[in-house]
């Protein structure tokens, strides 16, 4: 839009670019529990991927601003009747008694095609938001995973520790009834391999640990710092396991809608090319100065005229042809993932619920009853009254029952987050994206 010479800047630019200046974290600690705002602004702000989304929509924003100017006006001059050779009648001055001038001034004039034209730029610009707001919506569940990865690690982290400590105290304390003849050396080394194991075990999941802070930090563009403890990795998990499942609503789903924007632009592309046979024709109005009067020229005059182009050969087929196309695939599109989501949505469900069966059924019932059986046989082998491999097949299978329940949290997570996906969940959108029509 123009006002008074000077261009009409969008509220959404300037706040998106203040946005872009303002300071970001040096890193993203997780021990202080973003908020899902928090983790879409930063992704806003850093990801690459946004960066491009915002150019675009700033494109197809800049098209609507052209779609609703008028055509530039144009002005015309001619300097005529330069005469060559001798004047008729003779003795005249070839430069101050015959020549003509000539200005015109003229404005084509657009019939059928402005409406089009807006229309297709508008839609063509919500798809453009929706877009942005679809990756955006893909890169934060993108995070959420990346998070969960290393609030797994954490935890998978935190049992090895223990249990290589319990498995440390144990070896000593075999060793100390070693010691007092108690028992054989062969059962002092077999505590001490376990702890051992047990240690191997602990560096491989630190390496696991290290690797899935790389990855988040790559998703968000900012180092990521761990959450400190197991206790609050798993109140991640637990926090977004714990939520109730969103109801479908694929409708609202970014994607689709740009699906639909894309093709109502491709409607009003194909409108406006099957439009072009309608001449637009240029109006001028001109003055004429004619210095040949000798002649009997009139001296000063106005004279008004049309012209109108003759849309014979190209009269828009070739565009009709690609809007009609694009309309054709951006509806086909939309129904087959429509469809696709509607599939994926109940065997998702399905899923997840099986997933956090299991999970009630190990944390409630399997590991408390794993970890007595382990205590009980740590009291009765340090009393002598165990066996010794009757306790490390036990503290075993607690370590790896602890192991399963932090990865079937984060299967259950991936579900979760798949069936959000394909609900069309939002995150909560940062105050600089533009308002979604």
């Amino acid at each position: 839009m123009l006002r008074g010479g000077a261009v009409a800047i969008p509220t959404w630019v300037l706040t998106t670019a203040l946005a872009a200046t303002a300071p970001s974290p040096e890193s993203l600690d997780l021990s202080s529990s973003p908020a899902d705002l928090q983790l879409a602004e930063l992704l806003w702000a850093r990801s690459p991927d946004l960066v491009a989304a915002r150019a675009k929509l700033g494109q197809a924003d800049a098209d609507v601003t052209r779609s609703e100017v008028f055509p530039n006006p144009g002005f015309d001059f001619q300097w005529g009747a330069l005469a060559i050779g001798p004047t008729n009648p003779p003795g005249l001055d070839k430069l101050g008694e015959v020549p003509n001038y000539t200005f015109s001034l003229s404005q084509p004039l657009e019939i059928g095609k402005r409406g089009a034209r807006q229309a297709a730029s508008r839609a063509a610009r919500d798809a453009a938001l929706l877009d942005a707001i679809e990756t955006l919506r893909q890169k934060w569940f993108d995070l959420l995973e990346r998070i969960s990865e290393v609030a797994t690690a954490e935890i998978r982290v935190g049992a090895l520790e223990a249990t290589v400590r319990d498995a440390e105290r144990l070896a000593d304390l075999q060793l100390e009834r070693q010691r007092r003849g108690d028992i054989a050396g062969l059962d002092v080394d077999r505590a001490v391999l376990e702890a051992e194991k047990y240690a191997s075990n602990l560096g491989q999941e630190r390496e696991r640990l290290s690797a899935a802070l790389l990855l988040c930090a790559q998703s968000v563009g900012l180092p990521c710092r761990p959450f400190g403890t197991p206790d609050a990795a798993r109140a991640f998990l637990s926090a977004r396991l714990a939520m109730t499942a969103p109801a479908a609503n694929l409708d609202a789903r970014p994607d689709l809608r740009s699906l639909q924007a894309q093709e109502a632009s491709a409607r009003s592309s194909l409108a406006l090319a099957r439009n072009r046979w309608i001449p637009d024709p240029t109006f001028r109005v001109g003055y004429l100065l004619d210095q040949f009067v000798s002649s009997g020229s009139q001296h000063q005059s106005l004279f008004v005229g049309v012209s109108v182009p003759l849309p014979v050969f190209d009269h828009g087929q070739a565009e009709a042809k690609a809007a009609s196309a694009l309309a054709e695939a951006a509806s086909e599109a939309q129904q087959l993932l429509r469809a696709a989501s509607t599939r994926d949505l109940a065997s998702l469900a399905q899923q997840r619920q099986a997933a956090l069966d299991r999970r009630s059924r190990l944390m409630d019932r399997t590991l408390p009853l794993a970890r007595d059986v382990v205590q009980r046989l740590e009291s009765a082998v340090t009393r002598g009254g165990a066996p010794l491999p009757d306790l490390l097949l036990a503290r075993r299978t607690l370590g790896d029952l602890q192991l399963d329940a932090a990865d079937l949290d984060l299967f259950a997570f991936h579900l979760t987050v798949a069936q959000a996906r394909a609900a069309g969940e939002l995150p909560p959108l940062p105050e600089n994206v533009p308002h979604v029509p």
